[in-house]
């Protein structure tokens, strides 16, 4: 039997292993690759840089566990990033299916330092455990979509009832009694995985309140948002699982990020070899009957 009739009757069931072990040995064993920043990414960082200590930004936690591969891993890190910079940070969501994501994330990554001094890999600032109501607040969900969006450009305060998530009023917190509505962040962080996310807060509320905002958002979402990027909308974008790996190299703390970069560019290279010895068997066949 020709070498290329043997290929195409290749038991397929070898490629699901050998597809198997590229995603499942990177986890273990770093391959390393290069990883290089993307303008848009580092538009993303440079706008989170440019924020000062006690400057109050928004974080808009719009997503569900489904997109939580490909998000979470630059809310980490960027997380670090805000927190290094001693900004203040009020946290609100519009998705039904996020606060007990949010809770954990929150326990997770601003009730605790990340990268207290001493971490190892890690040669950045430190950052310190946040304290709620007095270092950031959590606002809650809101459904509404577009009308919530509307809501809080006009009137933040009233759209969540003058409270926080655990009840405590706006006029308890001496740096939340300036914000009246979005127009008043000074950036706005949109973890958004679809709608309503990040498009929304363009159409609806970016030129009416002139803001400063950057998103990250999965990776089939990106051709949505990359021309308001180009327009100057949006500061920054970050895209997907690779974005977030990009994200983490520039805050200097390479973790999952960089981990499911790893598990991709092994699972495409399996992917392109397959390609490239299916087509190979194919024209030789076809060229060895004629």
């Amino acid at each position: 039997m020709h070498w290329s009739d043997r290929l195409q009757r290749f038991d397929r069931r070898w490629i699901f292993l050998i597809m198997a072990l590229a995603i499942v040995i990177p986890l273990y064993v770093p391959i390393g690759l290069p990883i290089k920043a993307r303008p848009m990414t580092k538009a993303a960082f440079n706008a989170v840089e440019e924020l000062h200590a006690g400057d109050v930004v928004l974080v808009s936690m719009d997503l569900d566990p489904a997109s939580t591969a490909e998000l979470e891993p630059y809310y980490r890190a960027v997380m670090l990033q805000l927190k290094r910079k001693g900004v203040k940070l009020v946290f609100a969501t519009l998705w039904y299916q996020a606060p007990p994501l949010v809770a954990r994330w929150l326990r997770e990554t601003v009730d605790v330092a990340i990268a207290p001094p001493g971490t190892p890999g890690y040669e950045g600032l430190p950052d310190r455990a946040y304290v709620r109501n007095q270092d950031y607040v959590y606002l809650g969900f809101r459904e509404g979509k577009q009308n919530i969006i509307l809501g809080m450009g006009a009137n933040l305060p009233g759209v969540f009832g003058g409270k926080t998530d655990d009840g405590t009023p706006f006029a308890d917190i001496p740096w939340l009694r300036n914000i009246h509505g979005l127009g008043d962040f000074k950036l706005m962080v949109l973890v958004s995985a679809g709608a309503p996310g990040a498009k929304e807060y363009v159409q609806f509320a970016q030129n009416r309140y002139d803001l400063r905002m950057v998103a990250v958002t999965t990776a089939v979402s990106v051709t949505d948002l990359a021309p308001y990027y180009q327009a100057g909308q949006l500061l920054g974008i970050v895209a997907g699982l690779a974005g977030s790996a990009e994200y983490e190299v520039m805050v200097g703390k390479p973790s999952i990020g960089v981990q499911g970069a790893d598990v991709l560019n092994a699972g495409h290279g399996v992917v392109i070899i397959a390609i490239v010895l299916g087509n190979l068997a194919y024209f030789a066949s076809r060229r060895r009957k004629k």
